[in-house]
């Protein structure tokens, strides 16, 4: 038996976690896995199905620090997705995370390395103008 669902079960399960450690751990999974996977998964109903909803769920997340992992993993896989849903999905979550006044340094740091590969990504569906301010 493949072991992949298991993991996944798990990790899905980590994200529904009460406690936003555990969360933040499911995550940077997600984040992680996309990342040494993505070429794999693109595509496919699992990505489109499981994956990608998972991490819409994290952009949403009360955790700031949730969110910046989820932020990191949808980043990899920004070029692929809808445009309806990085306008539904991404662009608000990032945006209430970039100015959320309670960031500790370390979200603010992370943002900002973010924000060129993000306005990059963006580009591909000609959303960095209609989002640069």
């Amino acid at each position: 038996m493949d072991e992949e669902p298991i993991i996944i079960r798990l990790v899905l399960g980590m994200c529904q976690d009460t406690n936003y450690q555990i969360r933040t751990e499911g995550a940077v999974f997600m984040k992680e896995y996309l990342q040494a996977n993505h070429e794999k998964l693109i595509g496919t109903v699992r990505f489109e199905e499981v994956y990608l909803p998972e991490i819409y769920e994290l952009l949403n997340d009360e955790e700031s620090y949730v969110r910046i992992e989820a932020i990191e993993a949808i980043v990899e896989v920004l070029q692929v997705v809808e445009v309806s849903k990085i306008e539904e999905e991404f662009i608000p979550n990032f945006l209430k995370t970039l100015v959320h006044e309670n960031n500790h340094d370390e979200i603010i740091v992370r943002m900002g390395k973010m924000i060129g590969k993000i306005a990059f990504k963006l580009s591909i569906h000609e959303l960095h103008l209609k989002y640069k301010e």
